[in-house]
């Protein structure tokens, strides 16, 4: 596994672990900050993001719900910093 996908991961988690993500972040947030977001940016391709998000979900350290018109990812601890 590239070093690069690893650092995407951690950054997912980071990101998932911020107080902005408390209900969830979809896929487009990881890859969009707005000036006003204060939670940490994920830098990877989005090859890389999707890859890195399938590898978490496998091993069930996040979760995702996908029942609205967009999934919805989210530590699956349920943890809320």
């Amino acid at each position: 596994m590239s070093d690069n996908l690893e650092q995407v991961k951690s950054q997912i988690l980071t990101a998932l672990s911020h107080k902005e993500a408390s209900d969830g972040l979809y896929f487009r947030n990881f890859q969009l900050l707005h000036e006003e977001d204060e939670r940490p940016a994920v830098e990877g391709s989005q090859v890389e993001l999707l890859e890195a998000l399938k590898e978490l979900l496998q091993d069930q350290v996040i979760t995702m719900d996908d029942s609205g018109e967009e999934a919805i990812f989210h530590l699956s601890n349920g943890s809320k910093s």
